[in-house]
């Protein structure tokens, strides 16, 4: 493979398509400096992609594209753009179609044998874009590289070394110096998988950690249960002997209850006749209510119809009125500017009638002067006519030889004049038929012009007509809108109300939940920790920072997250160390005051976090979301972990399995897939740190709840006022939609007529067209027969000519000649009379028109004035409408004013009826009260009756059939009984679910451990796979380092004579050190690169250029000017190297020493031009010119 042509179109200094052909050898780009010679490497790392863009000497890509730097050419209009192609000859199959295929995303490649990638950038007033092509199918800049690499065509391969490349490797580090063999032995692999196996290690150890935690826990619950599960044998034990004495007590309460309910039913039975009294007065009162109802039900329907449904009617009606009155005065402005445009057209019409009967005038003037003009040449033609006449008789008696001849002569000079007369004559005709043709277009002009004028006003009228539509739709809809607008403000209304309650709902709730964490905060102490954490932080002990949850913040809108996240740790104590740690735990057990968790601040890592998803529902890691001291840093790695906390369960789904999450409302996903959430959401204990715990929080949320409420209230307040405003804009909008119709229909009214006017004018033109077109061909028929007749008078002429020449002897021609000239005279005389007449027809057409002009000026007026008095007429019905539409309009008004009226007196008798129901409803409740207060005590007594003889059966299930003299003593089983539960009392409070739990705890105990020793194993086999992959990348590294450091030994001997070797910094760990080169040069001796000289600098670092290309073989190089700081020796070694390795790769070089140029196949030369355009010619050494490369 290799580079067979470049083309570069307005790219850098190539300000033109300019195409460059390359070949399978050794070429050389020269020229003078500036010219322009190394924008062609630019140009083949540019369309690559092996470079970013100051890599290829510009800041920004848009500085790629051809500017010639003056203000003229800087100035170009629209978008700007430069490309660059890289044809690759791929005739050996370097790439096979499948890699091409894959590459491009489609089979639509072509023939692979020749492979074209381009790239193109593109700049607009307001981006730039960069685009990539391969064989014309648009592709990306991963996709270009992944395709060359498989070629061995890579950016670390240094396939294009630039002029700041060798300096580059000069001035690098030695550390940036062994990243190069890094990028060249691909280690980054093992990187890769050594952190994803570090996450996955921590993940593990992370498990561990919860796994110690959950035996911890379990071994701590073993403990607990241990005591607790004696203590529940011997409690239950005392229970069952308890039991067998509370037996004997239950016979005796048996009878005791037998009596009770006895009592309790005679107290029914007086009672219900109670009840029976005070519910016939309930009755009578309820009565009496019923009938005040329903007198205030008609009557409230009789104000509704006549005050609002009546009302409202008879509003809407007097809206209609008002709306068609409107209208209607719409209507006589629009006839109104009717009459005016008719009377302005009539006046522009008997302005145009006084034109065109002075243009009739002076036509008929011009007429009488032609025929008077006309009548003199007449006069003069017949004034020659003698005189040839005369001529004629002189040439017959002066020579009769030639009697016939001349007899022969005057006939067919007579029949010339008869030719010529005729063909004058069609000729005439023919100008009178162009004439008419000429009028005829005129008037089809005209009417055109008139057509377009109609059409024209046809949009116009039918825009404004759209637009009368479109507005008179908006206005419907604006309408709709305000009925939507006030249902939406009803909807609003109803769901601020709802809103209100919801809010309302929440604050007793938090004021509720307030109250009681108040409690137990004055109960247990403000922060509510457990009784050993409390004791522990009392005890005044040297090293005990205090609790998790005191020892970090975070804001409220986080806090039910992170303190999810943190949950029963947050109880946990900090303390200095271990010692200090066994010292609290030995204080406790001292004291008997229960257990606690310590985390020692030494023993505590702080282990880094997972890369964070960028997804929009991603909040942060807990851990970044407290605000704690740097040196609690490993306490909440623990505490927290890599717990993330996102919006909602939905976004935490999405990532399940690969993170720990809690959402922001307190459900909590376990990495294991295990959900935990619901209502009441967060832990019992909180951040405290700074200030703002559970308490201080919910006091914030009832302060922001009370100014919801308020805010609520003022919005329904503001709700209410929009409402009226909308009732006021409905009725508003109504009156638009009337007025908009009336508009309607007098544009519509006015198309109309304008479409009959156009069909007019149609049918016209139609007519127009087919007398022209008669016309024209008429006048087809007179051109043949004018040709024809001119062909007779030529044939006429030829032998009047011959018959001459026969009378040239005699007197004859000299009498012929004047006869000629008297002919010739008599002929422009003709001429000018056919002139004349010419004249006339023309004269005689324009009176035509002119005349026609007035018929039509004149029905103009007529139509005019029929206009206005239509319009004046429509005015005077209209007029009488609004007067008829005004009286009904008073009359209406009037209605309104005695329904008022009416109304107000039923609103007066409403309220006195009004009075007297509240009279009689609150008799009515008070005998309801009466009543349902012998119900309650009917049903309390009758509940106590149920109760006792559920009591009773229960009892006499319990006792059985027992012999009441068998029974012990009462004094005695209550001293027993008493006894037993002093000794119960004794052992409370007691766990009966202990026994059942230790074995099941027992159990899952031990199924942790076996899943922590599993987990384990797991962490081992992890750690050995790290071990694995640092060993392997350190192998690969190596043998990358010593095939390169060979190659560089083998090619420094051969560039300076002298020896040289690649070191490594620090060979057992070469990631921890760097690389430098060590070089002998010639005679010298050994040293360092920053002891060399610039040129030994040179040419040390291109010896480690060429060793990584022997390293990574590619197809083709491209080398701008590495020879810059060269002396002529060292050049000519470069200069060999460079001719032998061309004979394994293609290598383009810019340069401009002889060394180079003596050696390569072939030149190209490049030259700056005008406009500071680079231009290429191809050169060969042999000194024949090749064709210039430039398109």
């Amino acid at each position: 493979m290799h580079i067979s042509e470049l083309v570069l179109d307005d790219f850098k200094s190539f300000g033109r398509k300019t195409r460059i052909p390359f070949y399978e050898d050794f070429t050389v780009i020269t020229g003078p400096n500036g010219s322009g010679k190394s924008n062609i490497i630019d140009g083949v790392l540019f369309a690559l992609g092996l470079a970013r863009t100051r890599g290829i000497r510009a800041e920004k890509l848009t500085d790629l594209i051809y500017n010639p730097g003056h203000e003229d050419g800087g100035d170009r209009s629209g978008p700007r753009e430069a490309s660059v192609t890289v044809v690759l000859d791929n005739a050996d199959g370097t790439l096979d179609r499948s890699q091409v295929v894959n590459a491009a995303g489609t089979e639509d490649v072509g023939d692979v044998d020749e492979i074209a990638v381009k790239r193109r950038v593109k700049e607009t007033e307001d981006n730039y874009y960069s685009y990539y092509y391969l064989n014309g199918r648009s592709v990306n800049l991963s996709d270009i590289r992944d395709l060359l690499a498989q070629a061995g065509v890579t950016p670390e391969g240094y396939n294009v070394v630039m002029q700041g490349d060798v300096t580059e490797i000069i001035n690098m580090s030695a550390g940036q110096r062994r990243t190069i063999i890094d990028e060249i032995a691909g280690v980054a692999e093992f990187d890769a998988k050594k952190e994803d196996a570090y996450e996955e290690l921590d993940v593990v150890e992370e498990r561990i950690d919860e796994a110690d935690l959950r035996i911890e826990e379990k071994e701590a619950r073993l403990d607990q249960l241990e005591d607790e599960r004696e203590t529940a044998l011997e409690y239950q034990s005392l229970r069952e002997e308890k039991a067998e004495y509370e037996g004997y007590l239950k016979a005796a309460e048996l009878e005791e209850k037998r009596a009770a309910l006895e009592r309790t039913g005679k107290r029914i039975e007086a009672k219900a006749q109670e009840l029976a009294d005070r519910q016939g007065t309930l009755d009578g009162k309820a009565a009496a209510v019923d009938e005040l109802e329903d007198e205030l039900d008609a009557l409230t329907r009789e104000i509704e119809r006549k005050g609002e449904d009546e009302q409202l009617r008879i509003k809407g009606e007097i809206e209609e009125i008002k709306g068609e009155i409107g209208r209607l005065e719409a209507t006589i402005e629009n006839q109104e500017e009717k009459i005016e445009a008719a009377e302005a057209e009539r006046r522009e019409a008997f302005v145009a009638l006084d034109g065109k009967t002075e243009e009739l005038d002076d036509l008929h003037d011009e007429i009488r002067s032609i025929k008077v003009e006309k009548a003199s040449v007449k006069g003069d033609i017949e004034e020659k006519e003698a005189e040839l006449a005369d001529v004629e008789a002189e040439i017959e008696s002066v020579d009769t030889e030639f009697d016939e001849l001349k007899e022969e002569l005057a006939e067919r000079k007579a029949a010339l004049e008869d030719t010529k007369t005729a063909r004058n004559d069609a000729q005439r005709e023919k100008d009178r038929l162009l004439d008419e043709a000429r009028r005829r277009s005129n008037r089809i002009s005209e009417a055109q012009a008139e057509l377009e004028a109609a059409h024209d006003r046809v949009p116009n009228l039918k825009a404004e007509l759209s637009d009368l539509h479109g507005e008179l739709d908006r206005a419907e809809k604006n309408h709709e809108k305000i009925e939507a607008a006030i249902a939406d403000l009803r909807e609003e209304k109803a769901a601020l109300s709802d809103q209100l309650d919801d809010i309302e709902d929440d604050l007793r709730a938090k004021q509720n939940e307030y109250a009681e964490l108040e409690a137990r905060a004055s109960r247990d102490g403000d922060d509510s920790w457990p009784r050993a954490v409390t004791t522990v932080l009392n005890a005044g002990i040297d090293g005990v920072h205090g609790a998790v949850g005191q020892l970090g913040s975070v804001d409220a809108e986080y806090a039910t997250a992170c303190e999810t996240a943190a949950g029963g740790r947050l109880a946990n104590v900090v303390v200095d160390d271990d010692g200090v740690g066994s010292a609290c735990i030995d204080y406790l057990k001292s004291r008997n005051a229960g257990r606690a968790t310590f985390l020692p601040i030494t023993e505590m890592d702080r282990r880094g976090l997972p890369s964070k998803p960028t997804h929009p529902g991603v909040v942060d890691f807990a851990r970044d979301l407290v605000d704690y001291d740097d040196r609690y840093a490993g306490v909440f790695s623990y505490v927290l972990g890599s717990t993330l906390v996102v919006e909602d369960m939905e976004t935490a789904r999405q990532f399940m399995g690969d993170y720990r999450m809690v959402t922001l409302d307190g459900d909590l996903v376990e990495k294991s897939g295990a959900m935990t959430g619901g209502s009441g959401g967060g832990s019992r204990y909180s951040f405290t740190k700074g200030g703002k715990g559970r308490l201080e929080r919910l006091a914030e949320e009832i302060s922001s709840l009370e100014d919801d409420r308020r805010r609520v209230r003022e919005e329904i307040r503001n709700v209410e006022s929009r409402l009226d405003d909308a009732r006021d804009r409905k009725s508003d909008a109504a009156d638009r939609v009337r007025d908009l119709e009336a508009d309607i229909e007098d544009v519509r009214a006015e198309v109309e007529a304008a479409s009959t006017e156009i069909s007019e004018l149609e049918d016209e033109l139609d007519d127009l067209r087919s007398e022209r077109d008669e016309v024209d061909a008429e006048m087809a028929d007179l051109e043949d027969r004018i040709v024809a007749l001119d062909d007779d008078v030529e044939g006429i002429e030829t032998e009047i000519g011959a018959l001459e020449d026969e009378l040239a002897d005699s007197r004859v021609p000299e009498l012929t000649t004047r006869k000629e000239a008297i002919e010739d005279e008599i002929d422009e005389l003709n001429g000018r009379m056919d002139d004349l007449d010419a004249r006339l027809n023309e004269t005689q057409v324009a009176v035509e028109y002119a005349e026609e002009a007035v018929d039509d000026l004149e029905s103009t007026i007529e139509a005019a004035k029929a206009r206005k008095a239509e319009a004046e007429e429509r005015i005077e019905a209209v007029e009488a409408d609004i007067a008829d539409h005004e009286a009904t309009l008073e009359e209406k008004r009037a209605a309104i004013e005695d329904l008022e009226d009416e109304l107000a007196d039923l609103k007066v008798e409403r309220r006195d009826l009004q009075a007297d129901l509240r009279e009689a409803r609150a008799e009515r409740d008070e005998a309801r009260e009466r009543v349902a207060e012998v119900e309650s005590r009917i049903e309390e007594l009758e509940g106590e009756g149920e109760r006792l003889e559920w009591e009773i059966d229960e009892l006499e299930d319990e006792v059985g059939d027992y012999d009441p003299d068998a029974i012990p003593d009462h004094d005695e089983v209550e001293a027993t009984v008493e006894r037993l539960e002093t000794e119960m009392g004794a052992l409370e409070p007691v766990n009966m679910l202990a026994i059942e739990e230790y074995d099941e705890v027992e159990a899952a105990l031990d199924d942790l451990q076996e899943r922590r020793d599993t987990l384990v194993d797991e962490r081992d086999a992890i750690a050995e796979r790290i071990e694995g992959y640092e060993a392997k990348k350190k192998e690969t590294f190596m043998e990358a380092f010593d095939a390169i450091d060979a190659h560089f030994r083998d090619i420094f001997e051969r560039l300076s004579a002298g020896t040289g070797e690649l070191h490594l910094e620090n060979e057992a760990d070469p990631f921890d050190g760097g690389l430098t080169m060590k070089a002998e040069p010639g005679d010298k001796p050994i040293q360092r690169l920053d002891a060399m000289s610039g040129g030994e600098k040179s040419l040390t670092a291109l010896a480690f250029i060429f060793a990584i290309q022997r390293h990574n073989p590619a197809p083709f190089y491209a080398l701008d000017e590495v020879d810059a700081f060269l002396d002529a020796a060292n050049a000519e070694r470069v200069g060999e190297m460079v001719d032998d390795l061309a004979g394994d790769a293609q290598f383009v070089v810019v340069s401009h020493r002889s060394a180079l140029l003596d050696r390569s196949e072939r030149a190209i030369g490049v030259t700056m031009q005008g406009d500071n355009v680079s231009a290429v010619t191809g050169i060969r050494l042999d000194g024949e010119r090749e064709v210039p490369a430039d398109d």
